[in-house]
């Protein structure tokens, strides 16, 4: 068997490219997801409300990028509580500072690496304008409820505001997203 190889490593991942005796290449890839390849970059986040009751129409969550870079979401996962609830996730662009509610900070998904970013954060927050509605969640007192957020891309200034539509005794939301300089 000739063998051709090239060795190196690509964000610290070894790299080996074999060919066959006839010269086809052999590669081996590994497949992963953005927030898996931004995690392990320092860069993915989790910002999770706490499990509490709220006023009906209060904002269960709020997350406002500050950061230079794009704050893209990947998924929220959402427990509803105590009763049949939902949720109004929107975006906004407000120029006002949140006031209200309890400063949340976010978890990086990465245990070894912990780039800060810039963002502000609240739970409970009742003094922003309430976003623009993109959609509503729905969901009832069993169990958690996963719901995807891929496209929503927040500039610098740019918010997702989850409110509480209806009213209950507790409900946790929990959203992941990352932090990327350029979107392809």
């Amino acid at each position: 068997m000739s063998e051709f190889s090239i060795k190196g490593k690509h964000n610290g991942t070894p790299v080996d490219i074999k060919s066959t005796e006839d010269g086809e290449l052999q590669v081996r890839s590994i497949n992963e997801t953005l927030i898996e390849h931004a995690s392990s970059q320092g860069l993915a986040y989790c910002w999770s409300s706490s499990d509490s009751d709220i006023d009906a129409g209060d904002t269960r969550l709020f997350i406002k990028n500050t950061s230079d870079k794009f704050l893209v979401f990947d998924y929220a996962i959402i427990n509803f509580g105590n009763v049949a609830c939902k949720y109004d996730f929107g975006i906004g662009s407000a120029t006002t500072t949140p006031a209200g509610g309890t400063e949340i900070t976010a978890t990086n998904l990465n245990g070894t690496i912990n780039i800060a970013e810039s963002y502000v954060s609240r739970d409970d927050e009742t003094a922003v304008v309430d976003a623009t509605r993109m959609f509503t969640a729905c969901g009832t007192t069993t169990g958690d409820t996963l719901v995807r957020l891929s496209g929503i891309i927040l500039g610098k200034n740019q918010y997702l505001q989850i409110n509480q539509e209806t009213e209950s005794t507790s409900g946790r939301v929990n959203v992941f997203g990352r932090f990327e300089t350029e979107i392809v």
